[in-house]
C-alpha cells in the first residue's frame, strides 16, 4: 500500500529545514524530523504515520523539549501537515482520509520520540 519512500516526497527535508529556520529563529534544533511509516489497521481503517524526532550529535531530547510539538507541528504552516495528509490520499488506493489528528509525544529512548500521525480512512 504504502512505502517509506512515498513520505519522503510528501515530507521532503526541504521543508522541514524551513520549518526549522522560521520556529527556531536560525538556532540549530537538538533533533532532526523525519515522516516514517507507523502501521495499518485495514479492519479499523486506521494508518498510522510518525513524525520522528531524532537526537543530533551532542543534543539532548529532553521530555519538556518535545512534549509541546504535537500542537506545534498540528498548526504550522511550513510543515502543512493537512497539506500532507491530502496529499497521501492519492496514493492509497481507494481509500480516502475522514480525519486526522496528532497523538502525544512518545518517548522511546533519549534518542529517539515519535509523534504519532493517526489518520482515520473510510
Amino acid at each position: 500500500m504504502l512505502r517509506e519512500e512515498d513520505l519522503k516526497g510528501l515530507f521532503p527535508r526541504e521543508r522541514v529545514e524551513a520549518f526549522f529556520e522560521a520556529f527556531y529563529f536560525g538556532e540549530e534544533p537538538a533533533y532532526d524530523l523525519e515522516l516514517g511509516l507507523g502501521s495499518f489497521d485495514p479492519e479499523k481503517k486506521i494508518l498510522r504515520l510518525e513524525l520522528r524526532l531524532k537526537a543530533r550529535p551532542g543534543r539532548c531530547l529532553a521530555c519538556n523539549l518535545t512534549w509541546g510539538l504535537p500542537e506545534v507541528f498540528k498548526r504550522h504552516p511550513v510543515l502543512n501537515l493537512a497539506g500532507v495528509v491530502q496529499a497521501l490520499e492519492e496514493k492509497l488506493n481507494g481509500f480516502r482520509v475522514r480525519s486526522w489528528g496528532l497523538g502525544p509525544t512518545e518517548e522511546i529512548d533519549e534518542n529517539l520520540h515519535r509523534i504519532p500521525l493517526i489518520i482515520y480512512l473510510e
